[in-house]
Formats: structure tokens, C-alpha cells, sequence
């Protein structure tokens, strides 16, 4: 074990020094090779290494994701000699006994790796096995990584580190022990699995234990063969329905898979159109019903301005007093996090810029909104950034407002019913509502154009050939503009103005 403990050490060593390269690369060929470089040893180390690799490859531009995305399940796995005993110890029985046949050959995971296998009958089998070891590993992970013994600095004062640790030690807890996996996965396929959309697996439960775990094999279609192979309209269809289904889990069922990265899932192409195969229920995030209606009404206030969101985001477990000095920003926030739910027009997320926007809205208060939300809310955003990613990659634009409406409808007493407390807060009657453009010749209105207030975020399209050409001219910075309105925080007041012998041109918010 000791020994183990040191060549963990000495792996961290080499991985700090492999990402340092990385940061300091200085040409495209040097990072290339950085990068590659990081990635093998993330996949050879396993574990939370390798999950902190695919959460690097799903999230990052397509350059860097290239050299990740072979942590998905394409690491080298370990010999079958090393895996079988395992098997064989748990039943009692050689595994090349107990079946037709099973491949050799494996698909590595980061805590895990998975064997083809055929039983008597015909049936085809998933076997996952855990790598031996793995959760001490893992646990000398976290130590290496600081999340169990080093503070934050010092922000450690106000940032709920005891909470981080016991969600992440629970989740991890969760994806060693198999048995509880497998309760996981029935329950999922019982509850938001019975999608007509969506496939689970169904759990061999007597050939399970905790640390293997049976499961039908259903394959499909990668993620890179959906990019690669799929026709637009497909493409549509299915990010269409990932995202109604997304939905779905949120407000029907209260469980989300939060694992949802390319290795998990696959697509089929049906004659009722696209279906979700998901794998791997290691990780799911499972709300309250206060949370459901809480965040159902804060999306609904939003919508049509109905209340102050400081209430209901304390509500959903963020804390007041880190929240409080920026009251008067949530209002605007919640117009950005909730942007696609407001749209009257099929959403493109790759338009939504929200980090950016975000960052100039809050400024100076960012951090305090990091660190207010409940340590468990990582998961729900966990689960909602591989919603976008895979919006984004399908190239989907989708009337977010139609998925969420008849939830909306039909929780709606219940989420008026949720009891949420009685604290100051600047509500939605501060912010602009339309962005308004207006030219003028000879003091005459020649063309004027009223539109929402989010529109601002696209004011260079809104302009005719002749004003953008001033523009340049007089050396206006439209995007640092459009940034002075978010630092603002998007409230009424003249955005900018051209004026010259032949016409006028006016651009503000009301």
C-alpha cells in the first residue's frame, strides 16, 4: 500500500509537471504534444484523473477536446488476466464457465472497465468490473488535489469547504459501491428511463455485487459518429429531444443523470426517430420538491416579472448572506441564466455567451454567487453544461420555452404554494424591457425598430451598412458598448448616438 501511496505521489509529480508544459507551450506544435502528453497520464493514473480529463475534453474548445477525448473509454484497460480473478472470486465460478463467451478485450472507465460477454440463453451481456485498488486511489486523489485537508485560502471563511467535501465524498461513495449503482439504475429506468425517448439497461441483480456490475448490452452510436454521420435534421430532432427530455427529469422526476459526458451515452437512429442510450448511474443528482418549485418559479418571475428573485434562490438553498449585496443584480442575472426559456424563437446556444455576460454583469460580486450556491447545486450544473455542449455540437436550436410550459402549467400550485421567506430584494421593474433604435432625416422618423432588451447582445446586426461604416469611422467600440450596458446591469438609459448634416441615429434602452 505504501508503495502504491508513493507511485500515486510520483504520478502527481509528473502530471504538475506535464500540465506546466502545457501552460507555457508556445507554438501549436508544442501544445499538441502537451497536451497528448497530459492525457495519456491522466488515463493511465484512472480514477478522479481521468473523470477530471473527460470533463476537460467535453468542455473545452475543439482543438484541446481532440487530444482528451480518448479518456472517454478508449484508455488502455487492464490485461483480463488481472480482471477474471475478480469475477471468479465473486461468483464462485470461472466466468468462462458461466458463459457462452466473453471478450477478452475490454472498454476502460475511469473507475472501471467493461466486458462483452454472451450467457447460455443468447443473451448479451455488460460486465463491469472496478479496477482493484481503485478506491484507494481515489481517496489519495483527493488528498493529492487539496479538496480534504487544504483550505481555501482565504476564502475558506466563507466558502462552505465542509459541504464540497461530503457531496463529493458522497458521490464518489456512490460510484465505488456497484450495489448501490445498480439500485440507481433501476430506479432511473423506473422514473425518467421510461421516456419513450430514452434507454436503461436493465440490471442482472444476482450477478451483481460491489464491485461488478451486470447490466444488458445496448449499444449505439458515438457522440463523434452522431457529429460525423448524422443528417442535420437528425441532429435537430435529437437535441430537440435531449433537451425536452432534460426538462422532463428536472421537473417530473427530480433526477437527473450527472454524468453525462460522451462515454455515457449513445444514439440510435429509430423509425420513431432518435433515442439516448445512457450508461453508467454512478452519479445521480436527485432534488427536493422545495427545489423543483422553487426553481420553477424563479424561471416563471422571470418570465414575466412576477416577483424578486433573492427569496427564491435562498430558497433553493443559496445563502442570504453572500447573495444580499448583490440583490440588485439578480434581477438581470436571472434574465441572462434563463435567456433561452424567454425566447420566442428557436434558442442557439452558441450564441448565449453566458460565462462572458455573466462576468461583466456581476463584476466584482462574482465570487460571492460561487460561493453561495449549495454545494450540491454542482451536479444540477453538471448535468446542464453537457445539456448545452450537446446542443451546441448538434448545431440545435430548440424553443427552450415550449419544453419548460407545461410544467409551468401543471406545478403551478404547488409552486405557489412553497412557502419562501419575507426579505428586502429588488425586483424585475429596475430593468430595461425593449431596446429601441430610432433614425431620423431632416427631423423626420425614417426608421425605427423595437425589440426585447436582450437584443442589445446583438446590436451590430440590428444596424444598416451606412451607420456601421460611421461607426468605424468615428472609432466607436460597439462591444465595449454592449459591455457598459451589462456593468450596468442592462437598466434603462441611451446606449449610444450618431448625429450628423443628413440624419440622426438613437440607440437606447426603456
Amino acid at each position: 500500500m505504501a508503495s502504491q501511496a508513493i507511485k500515486r505521489t510520483w504520478d502527481y509529480a509528473q502530471l504538475a509537471k506535464d500540465s506546466l508544459k502545457l501552460r507555457w507551450s508556445r507554438d501549436d506544435k508544442s501544445r499538441e504534444a502537451a497536451q497528448k502528453m497530459v492525457a495519456q497520464r491522466l488515463g493511465k493514473m484512472r480514477g478522479l484523473p481521468q473523470k477530471v480529463g473527460q470533463m476537460i475534453a467535453f468542455r473545452a474548445n475543439p482543438a484541446t477536446a481532440e487530444s482528451f477525448s480518448e479518456l472517454y473509454e478508449s484508455t488502455e484497460p487492464l490485461p483480463w488476466e488481472t480482471m477474471r480473478p475478480l469475477l471468479t472470486a465473486a461468483w464462485e465460478i470461472d466466468p468462462e464457465e458461466l458463459f457462452r463467451e466473453i471478450d477478452p478485450n475490454a472498454k476502460a472507465a475511469s473507475l472501471g472497465q467493461v466486458h462483452a460477454a454472451t450467457m447460455q440463453d443468447g443473451r448479451k451481456l455488460a460486465i463491469k468490473i472496478q479496477y482493484p485498488g481503485i478506491r484507494d486511489a481515489v481517496m489519495s486523489d483527493l488528498k493529492s488535489l487539496g479538496w480534504l485537508a487544504s483550505p481555501f485560502g482565504s476564502l475558506s471563511r466563507d466558502f462552505d469547504l465542509d459541504g464540497y467535501r461530503q457531496t463529493i465524498l458522497s458521490g464518489l461513495e456512490e460510484e465505488l459501491d456497484y450495489r448501490r449503482e445498480a439500485a440507481a439504475q433501476h430506479a432511473f429506468a423506473e422514473g425518467p428511463g421510461r421516456h419513450p425517448w430514452i434507454v436503461v439497461p436493465a440490471v442482472e441483480a444476482e450477478l451483481s455485487t460491489e464491485n461488478i456490475l451486470v447490466s444488458h448490452w445496448v449499444d449505439g452510436d458515438t457522440w463523434e459518429e452522431v457529429q460525423a454521420t448524422w443528417s442535420q435534421d437528425e441532429k435537430q430532432e435529437l437535441g430537440r429531444r435531449l433537451l425536452f427530455w432534460f426538462v422532463d427529469c428536472l421537473f417530473e422526476y427530480g433526477q437527473l443523470h450527472a454524468d453525462l459526458h460522451p462515454g455515457n451515452i449513445r444514439f440510435l437512429r429509430t423509425s420513431d426517430g432518435p433515442k439516448i442510450v445512457l450508461y453508467d448511474f454512478g452519479s445521480i443528482y436527485r432534488m427536493e420538491d422545495t427545489e423543483r418549485w422553487a426553481l420553477l418559479r424563479l424561471i416563471q418571475a422571470t418570465r414575466d416579472q412576477s416577483e424578486a428573485p433573492l427569496p427564491l434562490f435562498v430558497s433553493l438553498g443559496f445563502r442570504f448572506d453572500l447573495l444580499e449585496p448583490m440583490s440588485e443584480r439578480l434581477p438581470a442575472m436571472c434574465r441572462l441564466l434563463f435567456e433561452p426559456f424567454q425566447a420566442e424563437f428557436p434558442y442557439d446556444v452558441k450564441q448565449w455567451q453566458l460565462g462572458t455576460r455573466l462576468n461583466d454583469l456581476l463584476a466584482d460580486h462574482r465570487m460571492n454567487f460561487r460561493m453561495a450556491g449549495p454545494p450540491k447545486l454542482v451536479y444540477l450544473l453538471r448535468s446542464f453544461q453537457a445539456i448545452i455542449q450537446y446542443l451546441s455540437g448538434l448545431d440545435a436550436k430548440v424553443m427552450w420555452g415550449r419544453a419548460v410550459e407545461p410544467y409551468l402549467a401543471r406545478y403551478q400550485p404547488q409552486a405557489a404554494r412553497l412557502a419562501v421567506p419575507k426579505l428586502p430584494a429588488q425586483d424585475f421593474s429596475s430593468l430595461a424591457r425593449h431596446l429601441k433604435v430610432e433614425v431620423k432625416r431632416d427631423g423626420m422618423v425614417k426608421a425605427s425598430i423595437v425589440l426585447g432588451a436582450s437584443a442589445i447582445e446583438r446590436l451590430e446586426t440590428l444596424l444598416d451598412p451606412e451607420t456601421l461604416e460611421r461607426i468605424e469611422q468615428e472609432k466607436i467600440d460597439l462591444k465595449e458598448i454592449v459591455r457598459n450596458v451589462r456593468r450596468r446591469g442592462y437598466v434603462p438609459g441611451d446606449v449610444f448616438g450618431l448625429v450628423d448634416a443628413q440624419r440622426e441615429v438613437k440607440v437606447w434602452l426603456e
